[in-house]
């Protein structure tokens, strides 16, 4: 079982923090001149997270393997989480739990159609997922409790993984993601700017952590691709520094920074009219991406950052500066059969959503 850069940087990490290796690591950091010559920036590269796992990809991978392993170490037989009908982290989260023998519940609300929608759901058919339908964010905690009242063993048995697996343990996957980015880099050569999908931000959170624990000062700009309540950025500030207090306590070696959001930044101006509906911006940045990068994105978040980047560059902020964009996509391809899938346990609540979606 591989160690990721923040066990190699600490190992009383490896005994103090559970994790398990579902990864491919490092994740490829490929250059990309053609891309950033288009968008007139100085340099541009592509952390491809995409091929986190051959399995299933993306970011959600790395929050996974800590986060599993403690499902494990706590006795639990099932975990719970949550997401929109369409979510990457719900579908990840199923089929790395079910591999280790985990059974998985995921509560779902309703978000806009998308072309992804309908194969997301008979994936979870396929590998045995529990769907479960709730009314809004407030009733999925009523619905999780539910769940746990009704499993055999009780609440105790199901392990609660948060939305996005953004809690502290879930971000410390992105502290060895940003140690290990800074691993890859030659001197001379620290990012001026990182511009990752802003969701619930455990991925931000671990990169700033990570790469200012590797006196790295890259700003990272987290574009909003969810609505975020008022209180965001000191939410945000607060799970930082309860991830840093965290790591700091299993191992006194890691240290605590100082201005913990000072290369942070949160970015609205590309959500458009909500989560998952699609903008002209996003549409433009996948079809820049894919003919000139060579990379595939989607709509609902990998898009709006890189509409941002896009929108950075054209305004001249990235002309003479070393960009990274950190992919969060999965590029595994999915399962040749989804189609072939019997959809007859999927609740009534989600059958609308096997109706096409205009690309």
């Amino acid at each position: 079982m591989s160690a990721d850069a923040l066990q190699a940087a600490f190992p009383a990490l490896a005994e103090a923090l559970p994790r398990i290796s579902f990864s491919a690591l490092p994740t490829p950091l490929d250059a990309a001149p053609a891309l950033g010559a288009a968008l007139g920036i100085g340099s541009l590269a592509i952390k491809r997270d995409d091929l986190t796992s051959p399995l299933y990809g993306g970011n959600k991978v790395r929050k996974l393997e800590y986060l599993l392993a403690h499902a494990l170490a706590s006795g639990c037989d099932a975990v719970v989480t949550y997401g929109s009908v369409g979510s990457n982290h719900a579908l990840a989260t199923a089929i790395f739990a079910t591999r280790l023998g985990l059974g998985c519940h995921a509560v779902l609300l309703d978000q806009a159609l998308t072309p992804y929608v309908a194969a997301t759901l008979r994936h979870h058919l396929r590998v045995g997922t529990r769907l479960h339908p709730a009314r809004s964010f407030n009733d999925s905690g009523n619905v999780a409790a539910a769940i746990g009242a009704a499993h055999p063993r009780g609440a105790q048995g199901v392990y609660e993984i948060p939305w996005g697996g953004s809690n502290w343990r879930g971000a410390a996957g992105f502290v060895a993601a940003g140690l290990e980015l800074a691993g890859q880099l030659g001197a001379g050569a620290t990012p001026d700017y990182l511009y990752v999908a802003g969701g619930t931000m455990g991925t931000a959170i671990g990169l700033t952590l990570g790469l200012r624990v590797a006196g790295l000062e890259t700003r990272i700009v987290a574009p909003r691709v969810v609505p975020y309540g008022q209180g965001a950025a000191a939410h945000v500030e607060a799970l930082l520094v309860e991830t840093n207090r965290e790591l700091t306590a299993r191992d006194p070696r890691f240290p605590v920074i100082d201005e913990p959001m000072r290369n942070l930044e949160l970015r609205g101006g590309f959500l458009g009219a909500g989560y998952a509906a699609v903008t002209p911006e996003a549409r433009e940045a996948l079809t820049l991406m894919h003919d000139v990068g060579g990379v595939t994105l989607e709509t609902t978040y990998t898009g709006k950052a890189f509409a941002a980047l896009i929108a950075d560059a054209r305004a001249g902020r990235l002309a003479d500066k070393r960009v990274v964009f950190w992919n969060t996509y999965s590029s595994a391809p999915r399962p040749a059969d989804l189609a072939e899938v019997d959809v007859a346990a999927l609740p009534p609540a989600f059958r609308g959503y096997l109706q096409p979606a205009a690309s």
